[in-house]
């Protein structure tokens, strides 16, 4: 089975060590990254320590922060095994997660631990659901560390592939890439469309008819990883 990833070139290392638990398995992954992560210059506010918490939403949020002696006294909360792995080996710290991987279900998680205020570190193109959930009922901002650069040409590559059928699978792992590559899937090559979580499902839903998407149920690469897997053995 060949399934087409996109996974940045930045987080390469750590995606090629979950394919090595892979390898007596007939899956061959072709990954074509369609960005470059950037990270940014940010400003910590100067009033940090009134903030209860600190909320880190992905694994480039982690490795774009660099204020680490600002947040030591800090809660700190993050989505998925990955951005915990992360924090762990990175900068010594064991975050609160929450069941599910979502910025939704985190914001869920800071009300229900009744955490007063939250600074939220994010890319320059996250989606709005913290803030929509969040605002007026705590203190909430949400600070920027990192931009997304689009590769043009690597776009051209996936959709050739995509749409002359080169492929059995799709694994989609953001909202982003959703919407991306949603223009080019159709049905008429059968392939198979693997989703990383609810938000991403929902923007392929939104880019995308009349396809079945097959949801991960643990939300991280090695998640949609174990379900390709899972889709392989159950299909043969």
């Amino acid at each position: 089975m060949r399934v087409l990833f996109f996974r940045p070139e930045e987080i390469t290392q750590s995606f090629k060590d979950y394919l090595g638990l892979l390898s007596n398995q007939k899956l061959e992954i072709i990954n074509i990254p369609l960005f470059k992560i950037k990270c940014i210059k940010y400003t910590l506010p100067n009033n940090i320590n009134e903030y209860e918490a600190i909320a880190f939403t992905s694994q480039n949020s982690v490795l774009c922060f660099t204020h680490i002696n600002e947040i030591k006294n800090h809660k700190i909360y993050a989505i998925g095994d990955e951005t915990s792995e992360l924090l762990r080996n990175i900068f010594n710290i064991n975050p609160i997660i929450p069941k599910r991987f979502t910025s939704i279900e985190l914001a869920k998680k800071l009300l229900e631990d009744r955490v007063t205020s939250v600074i939220a570190i994010r890319s320059k193109r996250a989606s709005d659901d913290m803030k929509k959930i969040l605002e007026g009922k705590i203190r909430y901002i949400e600070i920027y560390d990192y931009d997304i650069e689009i590769i043009e040409e690597n776009i051209e590559k996936a959709r050739n592939l995509i749409e002359n059928c080169k492929i059995d699978g799709i694994a989609i792992t953001s909202s982003l890439i959703a919407k991306i590559i949603g223009k080019y899937i159709n049905n008429s090559c059968n392939i198979k469309i693997f989703s990383i979580g609810p938000l991403t499902t929902r923007a392929l839903m939104e880019t995308i008819n009349g396809v079945k998407i097959i949801e991960s149920k643990t939300h991280s690469i090695k998640g949609i990883l174990e379900t390709i897997i899972m889709e392989m053995k159950s299909n043969g």
